[in-house]
């Protein structure tokens, strides 16, 4: 985390109650020689999976590429932060449109994608533009999917039930914490990482029994370092409930987080 942004992330914590500050301790960065992943990264029982704007990734355990695919889903053109859950990957695809070198925000569209890990064929799509405008990380908790949206800075929550897509509410966080760039949930609590605004870093959040309008204030934050490129996608190593692998493009970091007991 760069000084400028810990000094503004103080500040805007002072004025709505500030979670609690934990330590990040940097393990390990690991370059990648092949392969990306610019966007996220997501965690499978044999591999490591990186997500660009039109790619996916698949590495083995030492984050050796192996495959490089491009996915395409109809008039979308950009894929955010992934998930891995039950041998399939979920993301969020954005058809971000520029005319005379401007964006377009009348041509967005928002794509929910359910893709099969072991060859990336993309199995069931859901269009959730009515509700989300600019739709980046998505993450599957096996009964919801969990949405950050830019155009409204809120986690939009849908629950699957027969290959159909509810709502049924959406998590407001302090505005200072602009967009999420990546979600994990784990139990009642709810990661999200954050950068572009005044309070950068991974928080958590009691999920409550129903989500509103209230603004929900998160517990706790851990500070990542912006060591290639701003803050992206990240995933729980499994078996070690406190430390994360973070995207960061040509190169993917370690992380420890003192505190952290549950993620997945």
């Amino acid at each position: 985390m760069k000084l400028q942004s810990l000094i503004l992330l103080l500040g805007a914590t002072a004025a709505i109650g500030a979670p609690k500050q934990e330590t990040a301790t940097l393990l390990k960065q690991q370059p990648l020689k092949a392969g990306a992943a610019t966007q996220g990264l997501a965690i499978g029982k044999q591999f490591f999976y990186g997500a660009n704007a039109k790619t996916l990734c698949r590495f083995d355990k030492n984050w050796k590429l192996i495959e490089q695919k491009t996915i395409t889903v109809k008039g979308v053109n950009h894929l955010g932060a992934i998930h891995y859950r039950d041998g399939f990957l979920w993301g969020g695809f954005l058809n971000h449109a520029v005319v005379d070198g401007k964006s377009d925000p009348t041509q967005n569209r928002s794509i929910i994608a359910k893709i099969r890990a072991k060859d990336f064929k993309v199995i069931q799509t859901w269009d959730i533009t009515k509700d989300v405008k600019w739709i980046d990380p998505v993450c599957f908790d096996g009964t919801h999917l969990w949405v950050g949206d830019l155009s409204d800075l809120g986690i939009h929550r849908y629950r699957l039930a027969d290959g159909k897509l509810t709502r049924d509410g959406i998590l407001r966080y302090p505005k200072p914490m602009h967009f999420s760039q990546g979600i994990r949930v784990v139990g009642n609590k709810l990661y999200t990482i954050h950068t572009f605004g005044n309070m950068d870093g991974l928080f958590e959040f009691d999920i409550p029994k129903k989500l509103t309008d209230t603004i929900q204030q998160p517990t706790r934050v851990w500070p990542i370092q912006e060591t290639k490129m701003h803050l992206e996608g990240f995933a729980f190593v499994p078996g070690k409930a406190n430390q994360l692998w973070h995207a960061q493009g040509k190169q993917v970091d370690l992380y420890e987080l003192k505190g952290l007991v549950g993620g997945k």
